[in-house]
């Protein structure tokens, strides 16, 4: 198990994260190890994948650690313990759910926060989010909608999520989101099916291209 709450640095040392979601939890393990091994450092596997907590034990031991993993679509604070004792590094919830900030405290595990509205992100951060996810994102005018954010809650450090494409890891990145979630666009579903990993591996590569060229500016 990690020792201590981990900084948002460390959990996202390239500010992006795959999200695992799918039914086929062997094809999962090896798409994430691919997107892993080619640039995209964070991996979120979601409650809702079968035995999420045998892959993400699976995934930090055949990697030695290297990657942070985490464990997302969490709705009950019991699952944070669980989460802890598999060796997560962060705990995620699709909506404002201050009953698992108060699990993720006293497990030592950090804690990200689901909110869309400016008054949820603020609750959020007052129920002791270290992240706040802002999701679904896309639908709600992407890029543009974390800009109008950045006015009144200037500082908050936002997670995007929700049909987040390539394209725009740059622009949310530019615009001081501290990681970006990538779901069907780092994992289609098609190409889950095939187990094509090809395909996997060169959308991380190209999102860690993407993410690197917005750091560096």
């Amino acid at each position: 198990m990690p020792d201590g709450v981990r900084s948002i640095a460390e959990v996202f040392p390239n500010r992006l994260c795959g999200v695992l979601r799918t039914e086929d939890a062997d094809a999962g393990f090896q798409a994430c190890l691919t997107a892993m091994e080619a640039g995209v450092h964070t991996i979120e596997i979601t409650k809702t994948v079968p035995s999420c907590f045998d892959l993400i034990k699976g995934l930090i031991a055949t990697t030695m650690g290297r990657y942070p993993v985490g464990v997302g679509t969490v709705w009950d604070p019991g699952a944070v313990k669980e989460a802890r004792q598999a060796g997560a590094s962060f705990v995620v919830t699709p909506v404002l759910l201050p009953e698992v900030a108060d699990a993720c405290r006293q497990e030592d595990i950090l804690c990200v926060l689901g909110a869309l509205t400016p008054t949820e992100i603020y609750q959020a951060r007052l129920a002791g989010a270290a992240l706040v996810k802002v999701f679904p994102i896309t639908p709600v005018g992407g890029p543009r909608y974390i800009q109008s954010l950045n006015g009144p809650l200037g500082g908050v450090p936002f997670w995007v999520s929700g049909g987040v494409p390539i394209e725009d890891v740059g622009a949310y990145l530019r615009l001081g989101v501290k990681a970006v979630g990538l779901t069907n666009a780092l994992f289609p579903p098609e190409a889950l099916a095939r187990r094509d990993m090809d395909q996997i591996s060169q959308y991380a590569e190209r999102a860690a291209r993407a993410a690197a060229a917005a750091i560096g500016d």
